[in-house]
């Protein structure tokens, strides 16, 4: 089966799909890791949770009229989180 491309995950995760959610939060997971390693080892599990958790926020709640894509909005969320 070809790669699913990431907006037609998102679609499908907004629409309830929790293995296309899985799928989003995998492909992501690369990303919440470098800020994870950037955090103190004592944080660093309640900081990942708190990023996928972040993510899966975005994933429901992105709009495709948007004027940025979702790749920055989760790369600014990230840092935000990060800061």
């Amino acid at each position: 089966m070809a790669q699913e491309t990431l907006r037609s995950l998102i679609q499908r995760a907004k629409a309830g799909d929790g293995d296309a959610l899985a799928e989003v939060i995998q492909k992501f997971r690369p990303l919440i890791q470098k800020y994870v390693r950037q955090a103190p080892a004592s944080d660093a599990k309640d900081l990942e949770q708190e990023l996928t958790l972040r993510l899966i926020t975005l994933v429901r709640s992105y709009r495709e009229e948007l004027p940025y894509g979702f790749m920055d909005l989760v790369e600014k969320e990230l840092q935000k989180t990060n800061s």
